[in-house]
């Protein structure tokens, strides 16, 4: 094999390359954990690998190099187990079909080097480094791939290794290297875009959503109810009193009551729900596809659970209440912000009447 053929087959490394950093930018931008992201991680990869394999420097005749190794030992570090069985069985498969002399030697390869790659992504960090050190030993990895030798004959094994076998390693072992950094640092953008991202929604005290959030949800749960009629309900908090806690006890016990109330209604809530921060010591819950007489079941929830939260300062045990005010949506040409303040006015009622208790609104 001439030198330009090697040239030709780092080219096309370089091309796969590409193609899967950004493919594998835009998965774990919309699937960031879990099964789902694994199967998606081993797909993509699959998919990468059979169309390596569908265009491969041909040595000789069903003799072909390609850069599956390369997928398949970084499949673990990426896609986990699952992704790697995924990547292997499609990978697999795809060889079985092309067929040649090779076919049964090559698939077994598949399997080998796929089986490498998650041992040695079992290893402990401090064992394999990090960077270029982990890169080398994958890249080494690769080399289980020669299996394939042991199902060749033995004129064709001696040809390969004469001409074939260090160029193909090498190759391997700088796609190793060039694939894994640039995952790598794509992985690292994702996640420090996400956390800022993150950070831009959350009310910092509280670690609820941000007014931002809510007004978001809410304008799409509008949509909903106006187009197919679905209902959604809101709960507006105040903590009562919340004035006298900080002139008593100092505003950093305030800002402890706060984040307590927002941790309490964080586990009464359900996962489908909004609870937000909306300003000083309200917080609202978006309750999307919730009528108001099933809000109101969850707003006196919250407000029992709060009003039995013990708050020690120092040797004192102090307790808060609140008071709530509830509305619900159904009407088509009802915008949040007017349901915002239907619930509010219900709020306020609440605290006329004496705190520590729930006001429900006429439908808005």
């Amino acid at each position: 094999m001439e030198i330009d053929a090697h040239l030709v087959s780092l080219i096309r490394v370089l091309g796969q390359v590409a193609i899967i950093v950004y493919a594998y930018s835009w998965v774990i931008r919309i699937v960031d954990r879990g099964p789902l992201k694994s199967v998606a991680v081993g797909l993509l990869f699959g998919l990468i690998g059979m169309l390596s394999m569908a265009d491969p420097i041909q040595w000789m005749p069903g003799v072909i190099q390609d850069g599956r190794s390369i997928l398949l030992v970084l499949a673990p570090i990426y896609g986990g187990l699952l992704g790697t069985v995924v990547a292997a069985a499609m990978m697999g498969l795809f060889r079985f079909m092309v067929g040649g002399v090779g076919a049964i030697g090559g698939v077994a390869g598949i399997f080998i080097v796929a089986f490498a790659g998650y041992m040695l992504s079992l290893l402990p960090r401090k064992w394999i480094g990090t960077g270029w050190k982990r890169s080398a030993l994958l890249g080494l990895g690769t080399c289980t791939s020669l299996v394939v030798l042991a199902f060749l004959p033995w004129a064709v094994v001696r040809e390969l290794l004469l001409s074939a076998t260090l160029p193909t390693v090498v190759v391997n072992i700088l796609g190793v290297f060039l694939l894994s950094d640039l995952l790598g640092r794509e992985q690292y953008r994702i996640g420090i875009q996400r956390a800022l991202e993150n950070e831009a929604s959350l009310d910092p005290l509280t670690r609820l959503p941000n007014r931002r959030v809510l007004q978001r949800e809410g304008d799409r749960c509008c949509k909903e109810a106006g187009i197919r009629r679905i209902p959604f309900s809101i709960i507006m908090l105040d903590i009562d009193h919340f004035k006298k806690i900080n002139d008593s006890w100092g505003h950093s016990f305030g800002d402890t009551v706060l984040a307590r109330v927002a941790d309490v209604i964080r586990r009464t809530v359900r996962k489908t729900d909004i609870a937000a921060r909306y300003g000083g010591e309200e917080i609202v819950v978006l309750l999307p596809n919730t009528d108001l007489r099933a809000a109101a079941t969850v707003a006196e929830k919250i407000r029992r659970d709060i009003e039995a939260t013990v708050l020690m300062f120092g040797q004192e045990a102090i307790r808060v209440t609140v008071s709530i005010g509830t509305a619900c949506s159904l009407e088509p040409t009802t915008d949040f912000k007017h349901v915002l303040e239907t619930a509010d006015k219900a709020l306020y009622r609440a605290k006329a009447a004496g705190r520590n208790r729930v006001e429900l609104a006429d439908a808005a």
